[in-house]
């Protein structure tokens, strides 16, 4: 009678392939709509929202209650540079005759697929997640 001997090896398969990078914020990627989701690391109080949508062509459209009851809608532009260290800077004028964004914000995403996006200062940190469209807003 013969006999066989089976072999198995509990070692993972090596990969040789380079870890995925992650997204650089340009005009392309952060094209669309947004939901800021945290707000220096602490999620929105519930009724609290603030909608972005970015297009291609350095345009922007914001709704937001976060200093009224009510949903202001704002629009302007937006743009895309680098600091001295490479780092990705967003900034933004209004159209609206008050002038530019408070802040400009490092930007970057903070996971591979490019579903999340990282703005932060020295004393802010906002956390925004891709979403299809923004919501119908009363």
């Amino acid at each position: 009678m013969a006999s066989t001997l089976l072999m198995f090896s509990c070692e993972k398969p090596i990969n040789n392939d380079p870890p995925l990078p992650y997204p650089e914020v340009s005009y392309r990627t952060i094209a669309g709509a947004w939901e800021l989701v945290e707000w220096n690391g602490k999620a929105l109080e519930e009724g609290t929202h603030l909608y972005i949508e970015f297009d291609k062509s350095q345009r922007f459209e914001m709704w937001d209650n976060l200093g009224s009851m009510y949903t202001q809608h704002k629009t302007g532009s937006f743009y895309i540079t680098k600091d001295e260290n490479d780092k990705v800077i967003i900034s933004g004028l209004y159209d609206n005759g008050v002038g530019d964004w408070n802040k400009s914000y490092n930007a970057l995403f903070t996971d591979k697929s490019g579903e999340y996006m990282a703005w932060t200062t020295d004393d802010e940190q906002m956390l925004f997640k891709h979403i299809d469209q923004i919501p119908e807003l009363n």
